[in-house]
C-alpha cells in the first residue's frame, strides 16, 4: 500500500442522496442498512415527519473512518455526499442501503457511462448480504469494508466481482476519522443533542445479545465486541473539535459501554483531558446504574437511546427479545431525567404473538413513562437475520421490494394484522404520544432546562 503505484490511485467515496424522497432517511441507522421514516398523511404525522427531516441528519460514521484509512495510506481520496466527481477517479466506492438501493444503482449506471475507465463498486452491510441487487457495479465488497481497505487491499486488480472479507476490523487500529468533503453544517440530532456542529462517533462494534435474531447490528457486526480504547475515542473527539469545531456527538455503538469498566475509563479520560462536549449514546438501560449515569453526565452525556420494544414479557420472549427489569428501568429513566439526561425510547409494533390489546398496552406504557422522545416502528425481518430466513422459509414475506423494509411498513403475513392495521396503530401512537398536554408541557420544560445544562 505504501508503494508509488498505490500512492497514484485516486478514489471517490460516494454517499448517494435521493432528493426525490422527501422523508427522514438515515443510512447509518439500523446496522448500516438505513431507515426511512415514512409517515402517514394525517396532520399529526405530517408535523412529526417535517420536524424530523429538518432536525435529524446523521453522517455514515464508517465512511469517515474509511477516509481516515485512505489518508493514513497516502491514497488520494475524495468524499461526495449528494454530488458526484467531475474528473475520472480510478476507483469509485458507493455506499449501498436497503432504503434507496434502486436509486443508488441508477447513480452507479450514470457514473459508468460518465467514467468508462473507473472501477465502480458498492460497500456496506446491505450490499454484503444482497449482492445481486447491486449487479450494476464492477465489484461488491462483501463484509467489513473498513477492514478490507485497512488490511487486505493490495492492488486495483483485486476489485472485481464479489470480494469476500474475512473477519472484522480491529476498532483500535482505525485511524482518526476524516471529514473533508462531508457537509458538516447539515448534520444534526436535535432535539436529543442540541449542540452543533454535530457528528457521529463509534467506540465499539458487535453485540452478544439474542436480539441478533432480528437486529441487523448483531447479524452483520457479529456477537464479538471490537472496542476502540477510551484514550483513542477521546483523541477522536479532541481532533474533531480542533479541526472541525465539533460540539455535539452521538455514539453509534449497538450497545455502548458493554464491557465492565469501559464507561468509567472513558469518563476519567474525558475529565483528565478537560473535554467540553455534549454527547449521547445507545445502550441497554440495565447495563447502567445511578453512579455510571452521574459520571457520564458530569463529562457531557445528555441523551440515551434505549430499546424498550414492547411492554409484554411474553411477546418479548416469543421474539427472542430480552427485556430489562421494569422497576430498574423506570427508576433509571426517572434518575436520568431528574439529572438532565434525555431518554429516547424505541418501541416496536407487529411482533409475533401481538394483539391489538398488547400494542395498546405498549402505547399506554410509553405514555406512562413519558420519555423525552419516543419512536414507534414496525417489526421488520432484515436480510441476513435469522428472522428473515424464518419468514422466507415459511413463505410469509409479502414483498421482495426491499425499499419497503423501512421499519414503517408491515412486510410479512402477520397472523393477526395486515399493513393497514399496523399503519393505523403507528399513526395512533404518534398522535396520542406527542399531541397530549402532559408531553407538550414536559417538552417545554426540557427546552427551558437546556439553557442551564
Amino acid at each position: 500500500m505504501e508503494s508509488n503505484k498505490h500512492n497514484n490511485i485516486t478514489i471517490a467515496v460516494i454517499n448517494v442522496v435521493n432528493k426525490r424522497k422527501k422523508v427522514a432517511m438515515n443510512k447509518d441507522l439500523n446496522g448500516g442498512f438505513g431507515t426511512a421514516d415514512i409517515y402517514s398523511n394525517s396532520i399529526y404525522e405530517k408535523i412529526i415527519g417535517f420536524l424530523k427531516r429538518r432536525s435529524i441528519k446523521l453522517p455514515i460514521v464508517s465512511l469517515a473512518f474509511l477516509m481516515g484509512i485512505f489518508k493514513e495510506k497516502r491514497i488520494s481520496a475524495k468524499y461526495y455526499e449528494g454530488t458526484i466527481p467531475r474528473s475520472e477517479p480510478d476507483i469509485i466506492l458507493i455506499y449501498g442501503s436497503i432504503v434507496d438501493y434502486k436509486y443508488e444503482n441508477h447513480i452507479c449506471n450514470v457514473l459508468k457511462k460518465k467514467f468508462k475507465k473507473s472501477k465502480i463498486g458498492f460497500i456496506g452491510p446491505f450490499p454484503s448480504v444482497k449482492p445481486k441487487l447491486f449487479s450494476s457495479a464492477d465489484f461488491i465488497i462483501k463484509g467489513d469494508f473498513e477492514k478490507y481497505f485497512l488490511d487486505d487491499f493490495k492492488d486495483i486488480s483485486q476489485l472485481k466481482g464479489g470480494i469476500n472479507v474475512e473477519g472484522k476490523v480491529d476498532m483500535d487500529k482505525l485511524p482518526q476519522p476524516e471529514l473533508e468533503g462531508f457537509p458538516i453544517k447539515d448534520y444534526g440530532y436535535a432535539p436529543a443533542i442540541s449542540k452543533k456542529p454535530f457528528f457521529a462517533l463509534q467506540a465499539s462494534k458487535g453485540c452478544p445479545y439474542s436480539c441478533a435474531y432480528y437486529c441487523a447490528y448483531g447479524a452483520f457486526q457479529g456477537a464479538k465486541i471490537s472496542e476502540r480504547s477510551p484514550k483513542n475515542v477521546v483523541e477522536d473527539i479532541i481532533y474533531l473539535q480542533n479541526k472541525y469545531g465539533m460540539k455535539g456527538f452521538q455514539f453509534r455503538d449497538p450497545t455502548f459501554g458493554i464491557r465492565p469498566g469501559y464507561i468509567e475509563e472513558l469518563c476519567s479520560e474525558l475529565k483528565r483531558k478537560n473535554v467540553d462536549v455534549q454527547w449521547g449514546m445507545e445502550t441497554r438501560i440495565d447495563l447502567l446504574d445511578d453512579k455510571k449515569i452521574k459520571r457520564m453526565f458530569d463529562v457531557g452525556l445528555r441523551n440515551i437511546n434505549i430499546g424498550i420494544e414492547t411492554a409484554d414479557p411474553g411477546v418479548a420472549h416469543k421474539n427472542k427479545r430480552l427485556l430489562a427489569n421494569i422497576q430498574k428501568q423506570e427508576s433509571l429513566i426517572k434518575y436520568c431525567e431528574q439529572l438532565g439526561v434525555k431518554i429516547s425510547a424505541f418501541y416496536m409494533f407487529g411482533y409475533e404473538g401481538e394483539t391489538r390489546k398488547k400494542m395498546n398496552d405498549t402505547l399506554n406504557y410509553a405514555k406512562k413513562i413519558n420519555t423525552f422522545l419516543a419512536r414507534f416502528a414496525v417489526s421488520t425481518p432484515y436480510p441476513g437475520t435469522a428472522f428473515f430466513e424464518e419468514m422466507r422459509k415459511r413463505r410469509r414475506l409479502i414483498t421482495n421490494d426491499f425499499e419497503r423494509y423501512t421499519q414503517f411498513n408491515l412486510v410479512i403475513k402477520h397472523k393477526t394484522f395486515n399493513n393497514k392495521d399496523i399503519q393505523y396503530m403507528r399513526s395512533k401512537a404518534y398522535k396520542e404520544y406527542y399531541f397530549r398536554p402532559k408531553y407538550m408541557f414536559k417538552f417545554l420544560q426540557w427546552k427551558i432546562r437546556e439553557f442551564w445544562l
